[in-house]
């Protein structure tokens, strides 16, 4: 989704952000006033937290049934009147290929086949990802990257409670190997993510994104998020899944790089 950000922010940022979930995969905005804590009621470990979390999703066996996903839905991004369609590809470890198209924008595509890191759009043609911009990247697309938090990130604590739209949440901050660490918000109630918090990696350097992800529904005994609301530079984008397919039978060469990232890749030293 960050690939639509960098046509309407001008920020040359270029992530990937499903409702993964990525996913995702996957990512927002507001935040209230930490709530205190008596020496009484000691915040519980980021680590018993995430696992309630991935207990609430549906449990790792539930998860491990699914070997792909496929997200089709539309990114509304209401101050600039345009609405995009929007399909994204994921598959186990960490592959990954996403469209997001209009008549405004054209066509723009988005890949990984778990090694090379690339984007195709009229605007700027064939380009290769590298550095921070491709390891960024390659962890953002790591399949049902947060329910295997403990092979994502080299670190999580919790940093305290936060209210996220009226709702105290954990708030726990999560530290990828090699990349700045990120902010997750977690519904006490409910142990649902409520609110990620990061800066993307770009070739223009970093930028802060916040989602807002709510309206969760059980797909084939996993509970996924249907709409983010993601907030960074330019206006805000509303993104709306209508189909998750799991187990999907995907051509063989789904997560190829196209000719075109295939030549550059040739000249790549």
């Amino acid at each position: 989704m960050t690939t639509i950000m960098n046509r309407f922010s001008n920020s040359g940022g270029r992530n990937l952000v499903f409702a993964a979930a990525t996913v995702a995969l996957l990512l927002t905005a507001l935040t209230g006033a930490a709530v205190a804590q008596t020496p009484q009621t000691p915040l519980p470990k980021a680590e018993q937290i995430l696992d309630k979390y991935v207990e609430a999703i549906g449990g790792l066996a539930a998860l491990e049934k699914i070997n792909n996903r496929v997200s089709t839905g539309t990114m509304n991004i209401a101050a600039a009147g345009i609405q995009l369609s929007l399909t994204v590809y994921q598959a186990r470890p960490n592959k990954a290929y996403s469209v997001i198209e209009s008549s405004v924008t054209g066509k723009i595509e988005t890949g990984t086949d778990g090694t090379a890191v690339w984007q195709i759009s009229a605007t700027t043609g064939p380009q290769l990802m590298e550095g921070k911009e491709k390891a960024f990247q390659l962890h953002m697309n790591i399949f049902d990257r947060m329910a295997y938090w403990r092979k994502a990130y080299k670190q999580v604590e919790t940093a305290g409670i936060e209210d996220v739209a009226g709702k105290p949440c954990y708030k726990i901050v999560v530290t990828p190997p090699d990349l700045t660490p990120q902010t997750l918000h977690i519904d006490k109630e409910t142990n649902l993510p409520v609110k990620l918090s990061l800066t993307t990696e770009s070739q223009a350097g970093t930028i802060p994104v916040e989602t807002m992800l709510s309206d969760y529904r059980p797909v084939d005994g996993v509970l996924l998020a249907h709409k983010s609301v993601i907030k960074t530079i330019g206006p805000e984008r509303v993104a709306t899944i209508e189909k998750y397919e799991h187990n999907v039978n995907l051509p063989a060469d789904r997560f190829a790089p196209p000719a075109e990232i295939k030549a550059l890749i040739k000249k790549t030293p």
